[in-house]
């Protein structure tokens, strides 16, 4: 089941990438970034040079990419220099008019938001965008310092998140990252320092949900302080998948150090780390008795926990003092191993064995940085994550009903071959034979003349080979 969710989630964490459409550049076109989202079509990019703008967006219902420079080159640079200053009037980012995953903000700090009600960075409800590869840092509001969503599918990657604060009288809950009523995708960002601890309690440090359901994968959480639930909080009916992430240091003045389970809600929790966190019940974990959590080659620090798979042993990082929770390994650097190493499910793999990722051998790691189908990555030090093989992205729209982009990724230059096949496995049509630039590409598939029904689109680089479904319907 877990490599089931991550392949979809790698494959949907991409799909915000396009090629297509209106470049509009901020300020050579519009002095504003605003005024660049509201002269902004459907499929168009919106690339913002570096500077500080000091503006409240809001995407208005457009489905578009708005991206620093970071978008076009890779250089994580631009995080850092292309900064988006809510100055402490509402939320720096608003997604509130039925916005789809097409709709994605990519590569900015986003700063100084102060939501009056939720979200001090990021307001999204009823939408569902993709947030990439963005430092979110210095936002307040009452629930989701950092980012609110509420009824939102949002994809939420590769962000830094950071020193956010969810502050209210009463209430307070996630400090980097709040959710109710929302299916989330929550996969290798960096959740650290951020607090929600209000006069009557708060919920959640790092993350809080309250009736929903989210994929929580390859993250590193850490040093976040609330009332309940210092990592990650959870109540009513949510339902959780946490899949190889480290929960460290996270300070609950109640229970919880790591995470609180609340409320009839479910946790299934494997290859993740939960180390030295604390809280007033000495917990890492805390289950209400109307919960229910499983848990399999995990190291949870104050208990050996029932499942398979688990120990409880000093995890051996290598300088959580700095923020560095890489495993310790001889051939590293260092004089000892750590115990998470190939300790992971035998059934995953680490894509990469180096002293970056994956240790050992090819079995998983315990922890964010080593098995699976994604890689954590620290996005301010390090390059943008890719993938280790070919990637073929599921087309757009679809179902379509004339035509349709097909999406895929490359990470070496090699010959490609693209084409759609029918239900019997006749080719219709080739659209790519040549050799193709490592990167993303796009080609257009026209389905005119052909009957509604299913078709397959089969990817080839080198030795690689991707194949998948497409939906036309008339």
């Amino acid at each position: 089941m877990y490599r089931i969710i991550t392949i979809s989630i790698f494959f949907m964490f991409f799909a915000f990438v396009s090629s297509w459409g209106t470049i509009i550049n901020i300020p050579g076109d519009y002095p504003t970034i605003q005024q660049g989202i509201d002269a902004s079509v459907d499929g168009d990019t919106v690339l913002v040079q570096p500077g500080t703008y000091v503006e409240n967006i809001n995407f208005n219902g457009h489905n578009i990419v708005l991206g620093s420079l970071f978008l076009t080159t890779g250089d994580t640079s631009y995080i850092s220099q292309t900064v988006i200053d809510g100055s402490r009037s509402a939320a720096v980012v608003r997604f509130e008019n039925g916005e789809d995953s097409t709709a994605a903000i990519h590569g900015f700090t986003i700063q100084n938001g102060e939501g009056t009600g939720s979200g001090g960075g990021i307001f999204c409800t009823g939408s569902h965008p993709t947030i990439y590869k963005n430092a979110i840092t210095g936002n307040i509001a009452p629930k989701g310092g950092g980012i609110f969503c509420d009824s939102s599918n949002a994809i939420i990657s590769n962000n830094l998140i950071m020193e956010n604060i969810s502050d209210a009288y009463a209430g307070s809950a996630g400090g980097g990252i709040y959710c109710s009523s929302s299916n989330l995708t929550i996969i290798n960002n960096v959740i650290r320092e951020n607090s929600a601890v209000g006069v009557f309690g708060g919920g959640g440090g790092g993350i809080d949900f309250f009736r929903s359901n989210a994929a929580i994968i390859n993250n590193v959480i850490s040093d976040n302080r609330s009332t309940v639930g210092g990592g990650i909080g959870c109540s009513v009916l949510s339902n959780l998948i946490i899949c190889n992430n480290i929960i460290s240091k996270n300070l609950a003045l109640n229970r919880g150090g790591g995470i609180d389970c609340g409320a009839g809600s479910a946790l299934t929790i494997s290859n993740t780390i939960l180390w030295a966190d604390s809280s007033q019940d000495f917990n890492e974990i805390s289950v209400d008795t109307s919960s229910t959590i499983t848990i399999s080659y995990s190291n949870v620090q104050d208990t050996l926990w029932p499942g398979i798979g688990n120990i409880s042993v000093d995890p051996l990082f290598r300088d959580t003092a700095n923020g560095d929770f890489h495993l310790c390994e001889d051939s590293c650097g260092y004089l000892v191993d750590s115990p998470c190493i190939d300790t992971g499910d035998p059934d995953i793999l680490d894509r990469l064995l180096d002293c970056a990722w994956g240790l050992g051998s090819a079995r998983s790691d315990m922890g964010a940085y080593g098995g699976g189908d994604s890689g954590m990555v620290n996005i301010i030090d390090n390059d943008c994550f890719l993938p280790k093989e070919i990637t073929l992205l599921q087309n757009y729209p679809n179902p379509f009903n004339s035509g349709t982009a097909i999406r895929f990724i490359i990470v070496k230059s090699t010959e490609v071959r693209l084409a759609v096949y029918d239900m019997l496995g006749r080719k219709v049509q080739t659209l790519i034979d040549e050799y193709k630039q490592a990167g993303f590409h796009t080609a257009n598939f026209d389905a005119t003349g052909l009957s509604s029904g299913v078709y397959f689109c089969r990817l080839q680089a080198g030795e690689a080979v991707m194949t998948r479904p497409m939906v036309l319907l008339r």
